[in-house]
């Protein structure tokens, strides 16, 4: 994971662009309700931890062993296998995939709660005390009705193995798509379809496999999916077959644990004009823009996760988006006094700044936060940087935080002076 978190750390993507994933993640603007775009995890899941533990677990004694247990291709079609070891209580027939088929979804009025053992063990009866379960259950609520939406499940064998789980009323998505007519297993009468996706092999010529599994009981429908290296796979055949036959054993869930509270939902487009009247955060928005910005667009976001008004200025490829949120308990970290440098001055940390800011100061370096009356000009240049991105166009950049009391302004700038930023946030009312 250290790895994979210095790759990206290496990639700039620029603030208006982060924002806009970000705001996309929290819901769609303009329609006056809460609608979170939501992803099925799949193979993203795994794709950080293959880079390293494709090289840690694929040794001599894992290949021994992967002889020892192999799988069995079926008669007349290459594309189906079945594991032929014993010990496998209930096995599956696993189809090949060809490809991922997983698509977005919006879920109106989404918020969400953490599953409490009491929950799990009634959602995943004969399961809860055999694996450690977390669990989220996801609900969509409009006209102030709630219903469940599905249930997103982590489950961690002994051994360590870690499955996702998914159930839903209705039907549930799976994430990869068959080109061939599959053939389903019948474990304790239940058909499940259950199948196998590899992929492409990396430079050294190994490849990753994922085993998934759909079935239905009565009106729920699951969805069971794990992966690993592909020296790993019988180990990975017999957990998923395992926890198929054991969710089948325990029979359906029962939902009636759950007694949602619709908490306050809000994710509203606004025009400039209403952002500024905005009771809460409206006061924190600049006033007086630099030359040529003009405003693009903004909204009011209420969820469990945050309570915030986003405003974006573009000019060309340049901008301006201002996060204007409540200071929250996680924030508190990231404040720093004007003569701790280490915590803020990019002059110190030449790109890639995943090499050069040492790693308990990467989260400040990133993002500081700094008191309104403390903030000096010093400090807004030494925020401030040029990256030559081969398509755009040049300008200076720079991205911290300003603490007006308990109000938090997060600002993120391209193709602006750090003197007429200064400016702007000394003009803002307290």
């Amino acid at each position: 994971m250290k790895a994979y978190k210095e790759y990206m750390n290496n990639i700039d993507v620029s603030d208006a662009l982060h924002q806009k994933l970000m705001s996309c993640t929290e819901a769609g603007m303009g329609t006056g309700k809460a609608r979170t775009q939501y992803r099925a995890p799949l193979l993203r899941r795994y794709r950080a931890a293959f880079a390293c533990l494709a090289l840690i677990l694929l040794g001599v004694f894992m290949l021994l062993r992967f002889m020892e247990h192999p799988l069995a291709l079926m008669p007349g079609n290459p594309g189906i296998s079945q594991s032929v070891d014993p010990s496998i209580k209930y096995p599956l027939v696993f189809n090949k995939a060809a490809r991922l088929a997983a698509a977005d979804m919006a879920i109106p009025g989404h918020f969400w709660q953490e599953l409490t053992a009491d929950e799990l063990r009634a959602v995943f009866p004969g399961l809860a005390d055999m694996r450690r379960i977390t669990a989220t259950a996801n609900f969509s609520s409009e006209q102030n009705v709630a219903a469940l939406f599905n249930i997103d499940a982590h489950m961690l064998s002994p051994s360590g193995l870690e499955t996702y789980l998914q159930l839903a009323p209705g039907q549930v998505q799976i994430d990869y798509a068959f080109d061939v007519e599959t053939k389903t297993s019948d474990p304790l009468g239940t058909e499940v379809t259950a199948g196998y996706f590899e992929t492409r092999p990396n430079s050294r010529g190994l490849k990753n496999i994922i085993y998934f599994a759909a079935f239905q009981l009565a009106d729920l429908a699951y969805y069971v999916e794990l992966g690993g290296p592909e020296a790993e796979k019988e180990a990975l055949q017999a957990e998923i077959s395992e926890l198929v036959g054991r969710l089948i054993e325990g029979g359906r869930a029962d939902l009636t644990v759950f007694h949602p509270v619709i908490p306050e939902l809000r994710e509203e487009g606004l025009t400039l004009g209403e952002a500024r009247a905005d009771a809460d955060f409206g006061a924190y928005l600049p006033t007086d823009l630099p030359e040529g910005f003009a405003f693009e667009d903004a909204l009011r976001s209420i969820n469990q996760n945050q309570d915030a008004l986003f405003v974006n200025w573009t000019k060309s490829m340049g901008y301006i988006n201002w996060r204007v949120s409540l200071l929250e308990d996680k924030d508190q970290e990231r404040i720093t006094p004007i003569d701790h440098k280490e915590n803020y001055d990019l002059c110190l940390y030449p790109l890639p700044r995943a090499d050069s800011v040492p790693g308990e100061l990467q989260d400040i370096v990133d993002n500081p936060i700094f008191l309104i009356d403390e903030l000096t000009l010093d400090a807004v240049r030494a925020r401030t940087y040029e990256i030559a991105d081969a398509g755009d166009e040049p300008g200076q950049r720079m991205s911290f935080s300003v603490l007006y009391g308990d109000v938090l302004v997060e600002i993120g700038v391209k193709g602006a002076a750090p003197e007429r930023i200064f400016e702007i946030l000394q003009g803002i009312k307290q």
